[in-house]
């Protein structure tokens, strides 16, 4: 758990230090301008990271226990970098628990920088016509527009690295985010899909937030806290 700690506030520490490159003249926004708006998440169409880990476990502890049994071993295999890759493949599931755990965005412009403001999270930033990537003695991190989709990477010291790539529905109406973390020495990566819907903020509705003792916890807006 104390990686995943470790991580984590670097990886908050990198975003909230980060421009992202030297600007161009004139850039065009219109490619960012679909995303812009606020989503709620669809929890019908939204994976469990959760579950997710269970399901890569388990195939991966499966792949291990028929290469071992079948002296079909890979070069350095054995039962001990069974276990280590396993503790990796977990450790990289609570990250993905915890950086995608948003289920509202608001996405807008701030002047030529696009931002995705998640909420019990930190922010992702692009500014558009920079530079497409930014290197700095911490990690190297990069977005931009790539098959018709919005894609935020990180790659973090030690190894890891983060993507996130929006790809809005053809109507418009559906907002996937599909977030995969890979880290050396772990041979599967782990991903996980969350799918957000339009919506109009008011004043009215539920206020969410999360807690480490409760989880997530929501209520009407504009009510005491118990």
């Amino acid at each position: 758990m104390q990686i995943v700690k470790r991580f984590f506030w670097l990886f908050i520490g990198l975003l909230l230090y980060q421009p992202l490159g030297v600007a161009h003249a004139e850039p065009s926004l219109e490619p960012f301008m679909p995303y812009l708006g606020n989503w709620e998440v669809d929890f019908s169409a939204t994976e469990s990271a959760n579950e997710k880990l269970r399901f890569l476990y388990d195939v991966t502890l499966s792949d291990h226990r028929r290469r071992l049994s079948s002296g079909q071993n890979r070069l350095g295999d054995s039962a001990f970098q069974a276990v280590t890759d396993l503790r990796g493949l977990v450790n990289l599931g609570r990250l993905a628990e915890q950086i995608t755990r948003t289920a509202v965005l608001d996405i807008h412009m701030v002047e030529n920088t696009l931002v995705v403001e998640r909420d019990d999270n930190f922010s992702l930033r692009c500014e558009v016509g920079a530079s497409p990537d930014y290197v700095e003695n911490i990690g190297y991190s990069q977005c931009k527009i790539q098959a018709q989709a919005l894609v935020f990477e990180l790659a973090m010291p030690g190894g890891l690295t983060i993507e996130h790539r929006l790809i809005l529905s053809p109507g418009g109406d559906r907002l996937s985010i599909a977030t995969t973390l890979a880290a050396n020495g772990v041979s599967q990566q782990f991903s996980v899909s969350r799918v957000y819907q339009p919506f109009e903020p008011g004043s009215e509705g539920f206020a969410c937030q999360y807690t480490l003792d409760k989880g997530r916890v929501c209520q009407l807006s504009g009510m005491p806290d118990e």
